[in-house]
């Protein structure tokens, strides 16, 4: 599979996720405070990433003070942006470096290829302490493996 193809998949994979614990969070009655604020913060950070790849300021904070609704939509509209970037990407695009300043104010270079893998790792990261909130709440979480995601169809 070529790299580009894979990105594409894993980034068809983030949204599903996304949406999943969107709708896990959406089924109970009051859902755990937390588990919204570090969705919208994964909302925050995919918009925060796409921007830098773009040379262009975040539209949202990283930790965005969102509530759930907003969330979803935070989210959904940053899946298609990505979506969209990555459509215009060719694969010496993968190389190209990315000037940036983090959120400790600290100047960094990376390439293009290393900010999607951060993005949709950082996305896994924050998915898992989620499920870990609503477990520890008495919920029971989504299954957003990527295995199930593929194994269900779920991703082309």
């Amino acid at each position: 599979m070529d790299r580009l193809k894979e990105i594409r998949r894993h980034f068809a994979f983030d949204a599903w996720a996304n949406r999943e614990v969107v709708s896990a969070l959406r089924a109970l009655a009051e859902p755990p405070s937390g588990a919204v604020k570090t969705l919208a913060h994964i909302a925050g950070v995919l918009r925060l990433w796409l921007a830098r790849v773009k040379g262009e300021p975040s539209p949202l904070a990283v930790w965005p003070a969102l509530d759930l609704p907003v969330t979803a939509r935070e989210l959904d509209g940053a899946a298609a942006l990505w979506q969209e970037q990555i459509e215009t990407l060719k694969p010496g695009n993968l190389e190209r470096d990315v000037a940036y300043i983090n959120s400790l104010g600290e100047a960094w270079t990376s390439s293009v290829g290393d900010i999607l893998t951060q993005t949709i790792f950082h996305g896994i990261h924050h998915r898992a302490q989620i499920l870990a909130d609503l477990r520890r709440a008495g919920h029971e979480p989504p299954y957003v493996d990527f295995i199930h995601a593929v194994r269900s169809g779920r991703l082309g």
